[in-house]
């Protein structure tokens, strides 16, 4: 054996050993890149309509087994000036047979009956749009939450296929 082909197979050696520990590394990357991936698909974030619906009671987990849920047309989350969390939340309520304002009031256990009320000053500017100046105040035992049911004339009902809105400001 000549003293150069040693070394050659040194440096072989040596090249492959490194190429195989950084083959390990990436693998090991990539089973940790998917494990966090598959952790946070089975766990998502909660968003601020998500809080927003928790702190107004009309979260879907808060009301198991309806089968059906309400998304919010609009939402915003904020904060008094004393720093109490206060939620706004809009639907809007089509009505199309199994989905109406009833439906709506049954799959969140709030009452159907109620009095005409003004919407809050900071509920209406809260919420951008055309908000009407006041609706059904349906009577709540939760302390800190109002909703009001707006019904919508029959000709615009028909038009649009919305049969009524839901406002709610909570705060807690």
């Amino acid at each position: 054996m000549t003293p150069g082909g040693s070394g050659h197979r040194r440096w072989t050696r040596r090249f492959l050993v490194a190429f195989q520990a950084l083959c390990v590394l990436v693998v090991a990357g990539c089973v940790w890149w998917g494990v966090a991936a598959f952790l946070r698909a089975g766990d998502p974030r909660e968003t601020g309509t998500d809080r927003a619906e928790r702190l107004a009671g009309l979260h879907h987990e808060q009301h198991p087994g309806k089968g059906r849920y309400y998304v919010p047309a609009d939402t915003v989350l904020s904060t008094t000036p004393d720093g109490v969390p206060v939620a706004y939340l809009h639907y809007g309520v089509r009505d199309t047979g199994d989905n109406n304002l009833d439906d709506f009031l049954r799959t969140y256990d709030l009452p159907s009956t109620g009095t005409p009320a003004p919407l809050p000053e900071d509920l209406r500017a809260a919420l951008p749009g055309d908000e009407p100046t006041e609706g059904v105040l349906l009577p709540e035992e939760r302390p800190g939450r109002q909703v009001f049911m707006v019904l919508r004339p029959p000709a615009r009902k028909t038009a649009d296929g919305v049969a009524g809105d839901i406002y709610v400001r909570a705060t807690g």
